[in-house]
């Protein structure tokens, strides 16, 4: 089977090893033993809160700089891609195919200009905080983007840059929505429903993405899944359930938040070791190999060719 998740954090992770094999959640080591074709979409992210912001563009340039030569390094594995026409290269050719996102619009200052430029292909306004473009959603909900904001929709969309909603306040979300026809992406987040963690989709969200044909990655962050101390994969199938039953089988997908929360997955989940387990554990609980294929791949693919 194939595999593309939308959402990973290792780039910015990896202290021990490189991305050919480490000790974070993601290796190609651990990806070859299990899938023919691969395409990750890697995040270029750091806490705001611990970077001095006269120091911002630095230290974000400094991150990319490392993320780009992490990817360069196992440039005989992976390659960079920008465009879906690259990705297809990658995978004939028998590579892996990486996209970068950057989590957090603010981190980047005067850099977002050049976010294409610089090969981002995915872009998140905000993340756990208020920032110059709007709020993120742990902290409020209610807030609405700023007129920078808004005015950073029209020149990422401009750029050919997809946004992603996740993270991003109920109000901010309302905004991008009314600003844009395009397709948008929520490539970690699950179903408010499900669970009610501020970060996670309402039902009018999940609707809007399916109209819009875009993508719902499914996060593995535990707190995200379900409030229990227990929580097992019965629980992140009810919210692929949820999903489905809104009509969303072409928007499902994986953004497994690898890197980004700590190792608190679900039981029997550590990494992306882990994925071959999870296939097999959605067959146990009905899901045909039609519904797995497009879940770990075939939704994500179409979604890029349309719009990449």
């Amino acid at each position: 089977m194939d595999y593309i998740d939308l959402h990973a954090d290792t780039l910015m992770e990896i202290t021990s090893g490189d991305l050919r094999k480490n000790t974070a959640n993601i290796d190609l080591f651990r990806i070859r033993k299990q899938f023919t074709h691969y395409t990750q979409i890697f995040a270029i992210w750091k806490d705001q809160a611990q970077v001095e912001k006269s120091r911002r563009e630095e230290v974000f340039m400094q991150t990319y700089q490392r993320a780009r030569a992490l990817l360069a390094d196992a440039g005989e594995e992976i390659l960079l891609c920008q465009s879906f026409a690259e990705m297809e290269a990658a995978w004939k050719s028998g590579k892996y195919a990486a996209f970068l996102s950057i989590e957090d619009l603010s981190f980047m200052g005067k850099y977002a200009a050049q976010a294409a430029e610089l090969g981002f292909r995915f872009a998140m306004l905000t993340w756990n905080y208020e920032n110059e473009y709007g709020c993120g959603a742990a902290k409020s909900n209610k807030m609405h983007l700023t007129p920078l904001g808004k005015q950073m929709v029209r020149e990422l969309t401009t750029q050919g840059i997809i946004l992603d909603l996740s993270h991003l306040s109920d109000g901010g979300v309302e905004d991008v929505l009314e600003l844009t026809d395009r397709a948008v992406i929520a490539s970690h987040s699950d179903v408010r429903k499900i669970c009610g963690q501020p970060r996670n989709l309402t039902d009018a969200h999940i609707r809007e993405l399916i109209r819009r044909k875009g993508l719902i990655g499914m996060n593995l962050y535990r707190d995200f899944v379900g409030a229990d101390r227990q929580v097992d994969l019965r629980m992140l199938f009810s919210h692929m359930d949820a999903v489905l039953a809104l009509g969303g089988e072409d928007v499902l997908a994986f953004g497994c938040d690898f890197d980004g929360c700590e190792d608190h997955f679900p039981d029997q989940i550590t990494g992306v070791e882990s994925m071959s387990f999870l296939q097999r554990e959605m067959e146990a609980a009905g899901f045909d190999q039609k519904l797995q294929q497009k879940i770990f791949s075939g939704n994500a693919y179409a979604f890029l060719k349309r719009n990449l």
